[in-house]
């Protein structure tokens, strides 16, 4: 992916790519080496992890694009070129001042005191209060003012500036991503750079994003690792691919070669899961150095993983579709199923990819359906 999607960039000046995947499929990893791949060349890359937010908006995005540029070392800039992207999200104060009267008898203490024409004192008190509040702003002049700030940076740096946004796909409120990548998608690609943002899974899946986003240049899919094709055969080259990971990421581990084979199998090709589950035998194998790494441990590992996956279930018609996937011979038909997003979000259903993208259950899901068949079909029968 690092390759093909640096030809996109250098072909055009203000590409934007989507790169949406399931969690735990490598996607940050991916763009952190992409950014490395960068440091080296004619390109400034600002990397971006967005985090897990309630909600976002286009406005919200360009204020922390514009904010990881500004402390960007290399991009040179200063705060007086951030001023301007700053005044367009401040507040104006308006001050009124009030002024309260009464009759009565005459008194020190920061009052004005007024004599009247009869012989009375009236007391003055004069209070003055503050308003504030966000003024309505023109979007196209806040892009405006961001443009001028990254042309500011590639003047300083003499380097083409490019945002790699992670962690859009963490964000709580999916409409408020609908928001901004489809229906505001023209006021992004207005933006004067390469621009790689991630976006949920079901982006990739979304005939709407397909329509609606007509400006981007392209949606990468991340999916998961091939460990079998769909016919269940064996796919050496990735086993081999997901031994190397886990020699770098994990100096230490006590999982003999055959049965980190098994591991890798039942985390069904999802890097996070298989770390997890490898995490879990080095922690026991350090608080006990007598324990023996074998079947049962990594059995119990997996189970933690399967009673994970009850509370993934949250609605009678995701039982249904568990029940429904379990019992169907013909994993193709996963692609046409209505809820395949949700299926793909909720990480019940692993997308993968050989010579084209067919999809298969989460092992942890399949095993959650035979350890509960009986139940759950029970339940289903009664509705």
């Amino acid at each position: 992916m690092r390759d093909s999607v640096r030809a996109e960039i250098a072909s055009a000046d203000t590409v934007k790519l989507l790169v949406a995947g399931q969690r735990g499929m490598g996607k940050t990893t991916e763009l952190r080496r992409f950014g490395e791949l960068l440091e080296d060349s004619d390109f400034l890359p600002v990397f971006l992890p967005f985090g897990a937010q309630r909600s976002i908006s286009e406005a919200g995005l360009i204020y922390s694009m514009a904010h990881a540029l500004h402390l960007e070392p290399k991009a040179g800039l200063d705060e007086h070129s951030f001023k301007p992207l700053q005044d367009w999200y401040g507040r104006e104060e308006i001050s009124n001042i009030l002024e309260k009267g009464s009759k009565g008898r005459a008194s020190l203490g920061g009052e004005i005191l007024i004599l009247g024409a009869k012989g009375e004192v009236e007391r003055k008190r004069l209070t003055k209060t503050k308003r504030s509040y966000e003024v309505v702003r023109d979007i196209h002049e806040l892009v405006n003012r961001f443009n001028t700030l990254i042309s500011k940076a590639r003047r300083k740096s003499k380097r083409r500036v490019v945002f790699v946004v992670d962690d859009i796909d963490k964000v709580q409120d999916p409409s408020s991503i609908e928001n901004t990548f489809i229906h505001a998608s023209h006021i992004l690609c207005a933006i004067d750079c390469p621009c790689i943002f991630t976006v949920p899974i079901t982006y990739s899946t979304s005939p709407y994003l397909r329509i609606a986003a007509l400006p981007y240049h392209g949606i990468y899919r991340v999916p998961a690792v091939d460990l079998r094709d769909e016919n269940g055969k064996r796919n050496d080259y990735a086993f081999q691919f997901m031994q190397r990971v886990f020699e770098l990421r994990m100096p230490f581990n006590p999982a003999p070669k055959e049965l980190l084979q098994v591991v890798l199998v039942m985390s069904g090709g999802v890097l996070i899961d298989a770390m997890r589950m490898l995490r879990g035998i080095c922690k026991r194998k350090i608080l006990n150095p007598a324990l023996s790494v074998d079947e049962q441990m990594v059995d119990g590992e997996f189970q933690q993983l399967v009673d994970d996956y009850k509370f993934v279930f949250n609605t009678p018609q995701l039982w249904r579709k568990l029940s429904i996937l379990c019992r169907a011979k013909d994993t193709k038909a996963y692609v046409t199923d209505d809820m395949l997003p949700e299926l793909l979000y909720k990480m019940i259903v692993i997308e993968y990819r050989q010579k084209y993208i067919w999809f298969d259950l989460h092992p942890a899901a399949r095993r959650l359906y035979e350890q509960n068949a009986d139940v759950i079909e029970k339940a289903i029968d009664l509705e």
